[in-house]
């Protein structure tokens, strides 16, 4: 029954161990808000300054990944470049260090005060913050750990299982592996690096196998984040692959160092952790602590070269730019007047991306199209971008300017009705191109929209008052064309389908809705320069 209860405790602290982990890092994602993405920012303009933010982010957060992927949104967002964010992630990865320290310490006590607290306040509170999912879920983490430590020296006692465990004493490579596949499948290094070191201070393993289990795990947390970004393209692939560089070129190195100190006596990271008078739980946190250093130190050094190589191998994707701002960086708010004339500039921008849809529709050979998806996508991101940024800008125009940023966003508004009315036009020219009745239609109808729409954007991009006047009545009404159209076909001899039917009817009313959005966001601007 002794046996049951020490196999029982060790299954339930893992158990535990793994909630709190998952609970802390949901929590954690829910403070990195926009106030905190400004904040990384101001603190990324200098490569050292940035490694030290890093450093605190990272002992703060204590998730690589999290952290990562951050860095990846504020690259995507246009925030900061991959060459400012590098530092961060270095610096981050050095800070995620203090977990497995303060794992090694005797804070029992201060665990169950901090479970307890954090536990009744998220009980009791109506709408809990995130800092006291934080705090509970960092307690659970570490009360779990708690019970593997205080059942892993009973559990040993068990003859199967001391040799299951203990079967990788002596077995380097395989105890290397498997300490990077259970990081991969958890996504924690620093977890499988803390279950290492409890299970060596619980007489499991000894300190040579933890120390390579440790490079191990640290090289499964780098492959598990490119596992998790292997969607991202471009740009954004380029910190992903930084990060599997980091820990391939860290742990290779030191497991090179680790054969020759074990089978050829040269005193390396062993005996100079061994050689700390501390216990020896602590002596293991410190490799972890020398792998990240040893890899930030060295990426931090080359990390110019190896960026550059990088860029060969992820160069940016054709849909990239479309979606970062280009005009309304985050520190026009700074300057209310000058951000307007930016925003209007953003909003130019955003509609003379809009054709690409139509051009998508095109066959052109030698040409790689973008995804129709993907091209919707940044476009999407964009539009959200230029939203987001305007109602920042809000609370610190002047009165005067008020008026012309309620303009601004509503023509934003409109734009952003306009891609969609497009997107959706193109899905239903693509409908109508598979039938031989309607494809010669499609593209006549494409090839009119797509002419007006370009004279639109000229004499909007020219700010000529009478080329915008001549584009509004070009947009007119052009419902009774497409009923024409539409009776033409049904009542003539084409013998639609019922298939047909319904395609034509998306290919008429789409291009009516279009030009109708179309019609409203430039009648928009004829008022304002009558207004003016």
């Amino acid at each position: 029954m002794d046996i049951l209860q020490d196999v029982g405790s060790f299954i339930a602290g893992l158990g535990l161990f793994f909630v709190g982990i998952k609970t802390l890092t949901t929590h954690l994602r829910e403070l990195t808000g926009k106030r905190f993405r400004r904040l990384l920012d101001r603190s990324t303009r200098h490569p050292l300054l940035s490694a030290f933010g890093g450093a605190l982010l990272g002992a703060t957060m204590q998730t690589g990944s999290a952290i990562t992927f951050i860095l990846v949104g504020m690259v995507s967002a246009g925030m900061i470049s991959v060459e400012r964010s590098l530092p961060v992630r270095l610096g981050a990865a050095v800070g995620t260090s203090a977990m497995v320290f303060i794992a090694t310490m005797d804070i029992k006590i201060f665990i169950l005060f901090l479970v307890g607290i954090a536990g009744i306040s998220l009980a009791q509170s109506r709408s809990p913050k995130p800092i006291l999912g934080v705090l509970f879920g960092g307690g659970i983490m570490f009360f779990g750990l708690d019970m593997v430590a205080e059942s892993a020296a009973h559990v040993t006692q068990i003859e199967w299982f001391e040799k299951a465990i203990t079967s990788v004493n002596g077995a380097p490579l395989t105890a290397f592996l498997l300490a990077g596949i259970l990081s991969i499948a958890i996504q924690s290094p620093q977890s499988v690096a803390i279950l290492a070191i409890a299970m060596t201070v619980g007489g499991i393993l000894d300190t040579w196998t933890t120390l390579i289990m440790i490079y191990g795990c640290n090289l499964g947390g780098g492959l598990s984040i490119y596992l998790m970004a292997a969607g991202l393209k471009g740009t954004l692939r380029q910190i992903t692959i930084f990060q599997v560089w980091f820990n391939v070129i860290t742990a290779f190195t030191l497991l090179l160092l680790f054969f020759v100190e074990r089978y050829f006596g040269v005193p390396l990271v062993h005996a100079l952790v061994t050689s700390l008078n501390i216990d020896t739980g602590q002596q293991m946190a410190f490799v972890y602590l020398i792998y990240n250093v040893f890899g930030a130190t060295v990426m931090f050094t080359f990390r110019a070269p190896i960026l550059r190589k990088i860029e060969q191998w992820c160069p940016p994707s054709p849909e990239e730019d479309i979606g970062k701002l280009k005009y309304l960086h985050e520190h026009v708010i700074d300057t209310p007047d000058l951000a307007l004339d930016l925003a209007a500039k953003e909003e130019l921008r955003f509609l003379s991306t809009l054709p690409q849809h139509i051009e998508l529709l095109r066959e052109q050979s030698g040409a790689v199209p973008l995804k129709t998806e993907t091209l919707a996508e940044a476009i999407n991101q964009l539009h959200a971008a230029i939203e987001e940024s305007l109602g920042e800008l809000g609370p610190h125009v002047s009165p005067e300017d008020s008026e012309r940023l309620i303009n601004i966003i509503n023509r934003n508004r409109i734009l952003g009705s306009l891609h969609e009315c497009i997107e959706g036009f193109c899905k239903s020219v693509r409908a109508a191109q598979t039938s031989t009745h309607l494809a010669s239609l499609a593209m006549i109808i494409t090839e009119a929209f797509d002419a007006t729409l370009g004279h639109a954007i000229d004499a909007v991009e020219d700010h000529d008052r009478e080329d915008l006047e001549l584009a509004w009545a070009s947009t007119d009404d052009k419902s009774d064309k497409m009923r024409n159209i539409r009776q033409k076909f049904l009542m003539g001899d084409f013998d639609l389908v019922d298939n047909e039917r319904l395609d034509l009817m998306a290919l008429t009313t789409g291009l009516e809705r279009a030009v109708w959005v179309l019609h409203e966001y430039l009648g928009e601007l004829v008022t304002e320069g009558e207004q003016a």
